[in-house]
Parts: structure tokens; sequence; C-alpha cells
């Protein structure tokens, strides 16, 4: 399952626990894998929002998750990919202009 993934590719887990987490790949071992930049989804006031998936642990160091505890992983859509992107990207652009009607 976990084997066509490389370092580096974003990612989502479905946990089982009912979590989905998007992060960026970094390593398989035999009992977890290892995932950096993780977030959830989850409902804010405005509609969905990323939150940080593991608050209290340090955020530039790889979390491990047991193997067992994922029931599936799949690669990212292209407009979640954009916005996980736009979040941890040090370089800010500019909102399209908009049409106002």
């Amino acid at each position: 399952m976990f084997e066509k993934f490389k370092e580096g590719n974003l990612v989502t887990l479905k946990l089982a626990s009912g979590e989905e987490v998007i992060a960026k790949f970094k390593s398989l071992n035999s009992d977890y894998i290892s995932i950096e930049k993780a977030l959830i989804l989850m409902q804010g006031p405005k509609g969905l929002a990323f939150g940080t998936f593991f608050a209290t642990a340090e955020q530039n160091e790889p979390i491990n998750i047991c193997k067992n505890k994922i029931i599936s992983i799949a690669n990212i859509n292209a407009k979640i990919k954009e916005e996980y992107e736009r979040i941890f990207s040090t370089i800010k652009t500019v909102d399209k202009p908009k049409i106002i009607v």
C-alpha cells in the first residue's frame, strides 16, 4: 500500500480514528511511516480550513504514524495541493483579481 510513494510526495492519510491527514511523505519503516508538515481539514466559520494535525509536537520534525493505524493513503487532489503549497510557501503571491458584480 505504501511502496508507490516516494519522499516528498504530498499524500492524504485516512486514519483508523477517522481523521484525514494531509502531509509530505518522508519515509517508510516496517512498523510506521514518517510524514512532515502534517495538516488536517476542519470546519471553520467560513467553510473548510486547514489545522495543525499534532499541535503539541515539534512542527519542524517528522511525525511517525503506526502503519496498522492507517486505513488508506492516496495522492491529494490538485486544489488541496495548491492550497497546501501556498500555506508552506515562503513566497506569498497576490490574489488573482476578481470581478465584483
